[in-house]
């Protein structure tokens, strides 16, 4: 075995080791702010208080009822209520959470449905007073207002009241959910005039996100089908046709980066929780610093002599056919990722199928601190998102690793060492995001995507465009969901 083998060997051992520790690493913080909550919980329960600083409800259920007061208030009663219905059903599974329950039965109360709100409410109350350390401590008596709340308003005789005790306690535990119940019953002008803004927001962003998908998905489909005649042609562009001449200082710089990342993780993860990380401008403003600083592993390879000059052309920090073109490129790049993330998605769902509901769960931090942030703080989220991730990301995914894999895999002709390197690389990349198990398959085919624009490009900025592109949709969607 050359030298050359005993180093790239040596650094895939520590990239291997990295990777482990990191997914591991996760675990624990998370592990470790659960405990920190419960610590908390059980001071204040020592105390006789009942916890109600913060909304028990998760950002995934406001979403979802957000929609179904979309589709309420989207056309003729019966029909959109037969349709809200449908889509509350999964949140009515037993094997959701409480909380998910409850939201549900508050739903089903919104949309006239107060017999099985009825039915529901009851069923959730009964099974926590059996097991009340599935929900948080201030859950039963949130149930029990609703169950009231509800009772009044199947009894049409019966005059609606609630304290504004109470009411003040839906509203901190609940949040929107508790805003949305209060006004069902007893119906407050303001809240029904903010919920009908937010709802024609809702529905434009989703009619305009929709209507981009499908333009740019037909578009990326039909230049999917050129790309593959033209490469079983052989007439494809080829700018990776030769090895680069870093060679095994590419899996170093991995390495290197990825020993970053953990070290600045974990100094981090000392001073606070993720969710105190993704919140604040200055906390976001380090948060930005951080995500750049780990890039100075790409200096590792002037140790052995090489040039920056050499590690940019290496990596593809050029402007290939020029800046503009490979920009517009990058477009192009977006659409052709609809019809493969399309394909990950129904391996999503097979996934959501095979595993327990807690781990098939697809979300990521950066929803809750979109929904709880300012205008401000949403706007140094969505710079993170569409601008710093993708720059970073791509440099190192689709730059070093993708062009590392495909040294490695040359001889196997072109078309092997394109699907080993893009598959190897994609992997790694959604596996180390915090979205969880069933979204690896639909960023893994993201990635794949990204991949192929690198491929035929040889330049990253229509790999960055593409991405940036991508992320500010999806947060864009997300920031007009949140209201």
């Amino acid at each position: 075995m050359s030298k050359s083998q005993k180093s790239v060997l040596s650094a895939w051992g520590v990239i291997i080791s990295c990777i482990a520790f990191y997914l591991c690493l996760d675990l624990i913080f998370a592990s470790g702010e659960a405990a920190e909550d419960a610590e908390a919980q059980a001071i204040e329960e020592v105390a006789g208080q009942e916890v109600e600083d913060d909304s028990m409800v998760g950002f995934k259920d406001v979403i979802q009822g957000k929609m179904v007061s979309v589709v309420l208030a989207g056309g003729p009663a019966q029909m959109m209520t037969g349709i809200a219905i449908q889509q509350i059903q999964p949140m009515r599974d037993v094997g959701q959470s409480p909380v998910t329950n409850l939201c549900a039965a508050i739903l089903l109360a919104r949309a006239e449905e107060n017999s099985n709100a009825s039915t529901e409410i009851d069923a959730v109350i009964v099974r926590v007073e059996a097991d009340p350390e599935s929900a948080p401590p201030a859950f039963l008596k949130c149930a029990r207002i609703v169950q009231m709340l509800i009772q009044q308003k199947a009894d049409a005789s019966a005059a609606t009241a609630i304290s504004a005790e109470d009411a003040q306690f839906l509203k901190a535990n609940l949040d929107w959910y508790g805003e949305l119940m209060i006004s069902t019953v007893s119906p407050d002008p303001a809240f029904e005039g903010a919920l009908e803004k937010s709802q024609l927001l809702l529905m434009a962003s989703l009619f305009t996100f929709g209507f981009i998908v499908l333009v740019a998905g037909l578009g990326g489909f039909v230049w999917l089908v050129i790309v593959a005649v033209r490469w079983t042609a052989n007439t494809l562009a080829n700018p990776l046709r030769q090895p680069t001449l870093l060679q095994e200082s590419l899996p170093w710089i991995f390495a290197g980066w990825f020993i970053a990342v953990i070290l600045i993780a974990v100094a981090v993860a000392l001073f606070g929780s993720r969710a105190e990380r993704l919140s604040g401008g200055l906390a976001l403003a380090m948060q930005i610093g951080a995500m750049f600083l780990p890039l100075i592993a790409l200096a590792l390879p002037m140790r052995s002599g090489k040039s920056w000059h050499q590690i940019r052309l290496d990596i593809g920090l050029h402007c290939g056919a020029g800046f503009f073109r490979e920009f517009f490129y990058g477009v192009t790049v977006y659409g052709t990722a609809i019809p493969i993330v399309i394909v990950g998605a129904v391996f999503a769902l097979l996934l959501s199928l095979i595993f327990p509901q807690e781990l098939a769960q697809a979300s990521h931090p950066i929803q809750k601190a979109l929904a709880d942030g300012d205008t401000s703080q949403r706007m140094l989220l969505l710079f993170i998102a569409a601008v710093a991730a993708p720059i970073v990301e791509e440099i190192i995914f689709r730059g070093v690793l993708f062009v590392h894999l495909r040294d490695l895999s040359r001889r196997w002709g072109r078309f092997l060492s394109f699907l080993f390197s893009a598959l190897g690389s994609s992997l790694i990349f959604a596996a180390i995001h915090p979205q969880g198990i069933i979204f690896i398959p639909i960023l893994g085919a993201l990635a794949v995507a990204f991949c192929l624009a690198r491929e035929m490009r040889g330049s990253l900025i229509s790999c960055m465009v593409a991405h940036g592109i991508n992320n500010a949709l999806v947060v864009g969607l997300n920031i007009a969901m949140a209201g």
